[in-house]
């Protein structure tokens, strides 16, 4: 990820636009991260992925099933104790 002071962005708007089409670009004020400049298809991507709380009766069949049969690591067994108190 291209990173640009706060500074920069003000000096060279239009070559932070342009990187942003191509990959999110970071701006940095007094040496840390602010703000993400990220171009209108990435963002849409992200929303559009969000995780949405679902009730089981609006899942599909198959989702449910496949949540049914996930099997914790046995290298965790130990946490199943935690789930009896």
């Amino acid at each position: 990820m291209i990173s640009v002071t706060g500074e920069q962005l003000q000096k060279a708007s239009g070559y932070v636009r342009s990187e942003a089409r191509r990959a999110p670009v970071e701006v940095t004020y007094h040496g840390r991260p602010e703000l993400i400049v990220l171009s209108v298809e990435d963002y849409a991507l992200l929303r559009q992925n969000r995780k949405l709380a679902m009730q089981r009766s609006d899942m599909p069949v198959a989702k449910i099933e496949r949540i049914a049969n996930n099997r914790m690591d046995a290298a965790y067994s130990d946490l199943d104790a935690l789930m009896d108190d």
